[in-house]
């Protein structure tokens, strides 16, 4: 009996373990193909091949992300396809992204040439009312404490129970929705949506407030609708985890910050820190020729697990962080820089030894 129940249990595990580890809708697979492709050969500059896979892509999936919808726009206008540009600058005017000011009027001069589609959006206001207020409630005592959890760590861990059930209850009541469910009103430049945050702070290795569900189902679940991007997903499915099957920070662009001011309220004066920031490194192992055997059998490992999901490899990625460093007009998921902040000089220094300065 007990090896019955054992073997019942391994498969039901192996079972749940494969769900939640791939990518299997064909469709979506060949359309993070096409993009990727398109990225990396914007990252090159070869804008006429990216122009190429992202009209393949878009053939393929007829609801693509907004982030795409973006940078296929600006590979446009630096073709100067202006018409073609505009159709898609409609389609997220349409979504209600938040677009510069005077964006309209120094892209598309001429705009009144261009035929005007009609906005067919029918997004569920009272769903994205709902994600909102449970934003609101995650954010409360971390904005009070700049940065300093602990001090708010009851009240942190209150809420986020709270807030993770409830997101949770939704999702599985009315799916996981994206931009075209919820429009891009709620969320961020990078098309970040604010109930992600929820989802982060779900994360397994929070000191401050312990993880009360876990999404990684969901979000396969969403990954395989063509409902959340492969690399927010395999961002959230690592912090949900505790896991780094989809990254590693050998692989990380980095700049070293000081904290000058409160070291317990360490976000208050961000914007100050990244002005004096000290940018970019890279470990070694940014250029194949220096991984060695170590290096290359880890990134083959990471990669494949990448892939399982739709993502990018990790040579491609490290190309368009590279790229975006002095290219800030496309937006692409998983390119931030990633900030230290060392309270001493000379613990910087000594960290830096492990790193080559590449701007």
């Amino acid at each position: 009996m007990k090896s019955f129940i054992a073997l019942v249990f391994l498969l039901v595990y192996n079972s749940f373990h494969c769900q939640n580890n791939e990518l299997t809708n064909k469709k979506l697979i060949s359309y993070y193909e096409a993009i990727n492709f398109a990225e990396d050969k914007i990252a090159t500059n070869e804008l006429e091949s990216a122009d190429f896979y992202y009209q393949k892509a878009f053939k393929t999936f007829k609801e693509p992300h907004a982030n795409d919808l973006y940078n296929y726009m600006k590979v446009l206008l630096n073709k100067k396809d202006y018409e073609n540009a505009f159709k898609h600058y409609q389609s997220l005017d349409c979504m209600k992204y938040k677009f510069e000011e005077n964006f309209l009027s120094s892209h598309f001069p001429n705009s009144e040439q261009y035929k005007k589609l009609k906005c067919k959006n029918k997004f569920d206001d009272n769903y994205r009312k709902e994600l909102d207020s449970l934003f609101i409630i995650d954010q409360h005592y971390r904005k009070l404490s700049g940065g300093n959890y602990a001090k708010y760590k009851k009240e942190i861990t209150k809420n986020d129970s709270i807030t993770s059930t409830k997101l949770l209850s939704l999702i599985q009541k009315k799916g996981f929705p994206n931009e075209y469910d919820l429009g891009l009103s709620s969320a961020n430049l990078v098309f970040f949506q604010n109930f992600y945050y929820i989802i982060w702070h779900q994360l397994a290795t929070n000191l401050y407030s312990p993880q009360v569900v876990n999404f990684s189902s969901e979000i396969i679940k969403a990954l395989n609708k063509g409902k959340i991007t492969p690399e927010n997903a395999a961002f959230l499915l690592d912090l949900n985890n505790g896991t780094t099957n989809y990254s590693n920070g050998n692989f990380d662009i980095m700049q070293f910050l000081k904290n000058e001011d409160d070291p317990e309220r360490p976000h208050d004066y961000m914007e100050k820190m990244l002005e004096k920031a000290d940018c970019c490194y890279v470990h070694q192992w940014f250029y194949p020729e220096k991984r060695g055997e170590k290096g290359n059998n880890l990134v083959k490992d990471i990669d494949k697990r990448r892939k399982g999901i739709g993502m990018s490899t990790l040579d491609q990625s490290l190309r368009k962080k590279a790229f975006l460093l002095t290219n800030k007009e496309y937006k692409m998921r998983g390119s931030n820089l990633v900030g230290i902040n060392f309270l001493k000089d000379e613990d910087a220094e000594n960290f830096k030894k492990s790193f080559i300065k590449i701007k």
